[in-house]
C-alpha cells in the first residue's frame, strides 16, 4: 500500500477498517481488521517516538526549551499514546469475539466517540506540532 504522506496512509488505513467493519458477519475477515489495528497501533507509535527524540535533541543541543514548547511536546505525547491505546483496546474487543457476535456497533461507538476526534484534531490544521512532527518524518524518508 503506497501513500503519498503518513497522514494520507493513517486516513486511508481507518477507511480500510471501517469498509472491512461493514461487511456482512459471514463475510467479515478478523484478522484484516486486527491487521489494520495493528497497523495504526505502530503508526502512532511512531509519532510517539518522534516526540520523544525532538525533546531529547532539544536537550542534547543545549537548546531552552520554553514552558510552552514543552508543554506541546508533552501534550502531543500524550495524544499518540492516547489514540494509540484506543486502538489497542480495540483490538480487544475483536481480540474477544468471533465473527458470529461481534459487536460492530460497540467498536464503532468507540471509535467515534474515542479516535476520531482526536484523528481529526491532528490533521485538522497543518500549523500543530503533530502535523509537523508527521510531515518532518515523511520527509526524512522515516515513514511512507
Amino acid at each position: 500500500m503506497s501513500h503519498p504522506n503518513f497522514k494520507q496512509k493513517i486516513i486511508s488505513r481507518v477507511e480500510d477498517f471501517f469498509i472491512h467493519l461493514n461487511h456482512s458477519d459471514k463475510n467479515l475477515d478478523l484478522g484484516y481488521l486486527d491487521e489494520c489495528l495493528i497497523d495504526l497501533e505502530s503508526d502512532f507509535q511512531i509519532l510517539t517516538n518522534y516526540i520523544q527524540d525532538e525533546r531529547l535533541n532539544l536537550q542534547l543541543e543545549g537548546m531552552v526549551i520554553t514552558p510552552q514548547t514543552e508543554k506541546r511536546l508533552t501534550n502531543a505525547e500524550k495524544l499518540f499514546k492516547s489514540v494509540q491505546s484506543e486502538f489497542k483496546e480495540l483490538r480487544k474487543l475483536l481480540e474477544n469475539s468471533d465473527s458470529d457476535v461481534l459487536n460492530k456497533k460497540l467498536i464503532i461507538d468507540k471509535f467515534d466517540k474515542y479516535i476520531s476526534p482526536k484523528i481529526i484534531w491532528l490533521f485538522e490544521e497543518e500549523k500543530t506540532i503533530e502535523y509537523t512532527a508527521l510531515k518532518h518524518l515523511y520527509e526524512t524518508g522515516e515513514i511512507r
